[in-house]
């Protein structure tokens, strides 16, 4: 009987934690754009933000579409993990990350993908009208080339 009702008490406490944990994560999303300096191509993409409030680190997935002139398709998808600042600024967050990247291109009927390690950093600035707009420089180390890119786009909390 002492067992059956320990159990019931901490059943109980898990389902009370569960709002708790969901009101501490917080998930940005929006659109981006950017221009990789290696292909000299524009991009557009959609960014993701998944982070909780107890802890500096986010998730960070993307995806980004490349313009690339004639028969091609170029698509790059990422994972990294932010590390914001502890910085006390009005203005903006800086920050640093690290994580993966698949890039994924095809000419007519040959394909190929690559891996890499991305390496990057920039800011978050002050909510505007709902909207974060943020800026960041990413450099993808490894696989057959070794681009950088530069990257703006705006957030929304979901």
């Amino acid at each position: 009987m002492k067992r059956t009702t320990l159990s019931a008490l901490f059943a109980l406490a898990l389902l009370a934690a569960v709002p708790q944990a969901q009101a501490q994560t917080d998930l940005s999303i929006g659109p981006r754009v950017g221009y990789e300096t290696d292909s000299e191509n524009l991009f557009i993409g959609g960014d993701a933000r998944i982070g909780v409030e107890a802890v500096p680190v986010r998730i960070n997935p993307t995806f980004d579409y490349f313009f690339v002139d004639g028969d091609v398709t170029l698509f790059q998808i990422t994972g990294n993990a932010l590390y914001e600042f502890g910085i006390d600024n009005t203005t903006f967050t800086p920050y640093a990350g690290a994580g993966l990247s698949y890039l994924r291109f095809s000419i007519g009927d040959v394909s190929d993908s690559d891996v890499g390690l991305n390496l990057l950093g920039g800011a978050e600035f002050t909510n505007v009208g709902g909207f974060v707009p943020f800026v960041q420089g990413e450099f993808v180390v490894g696989g057959d080339t070794s681009p950088f890119k530069i990257t703006g786009g705006l957030l929304f909390d979901v």
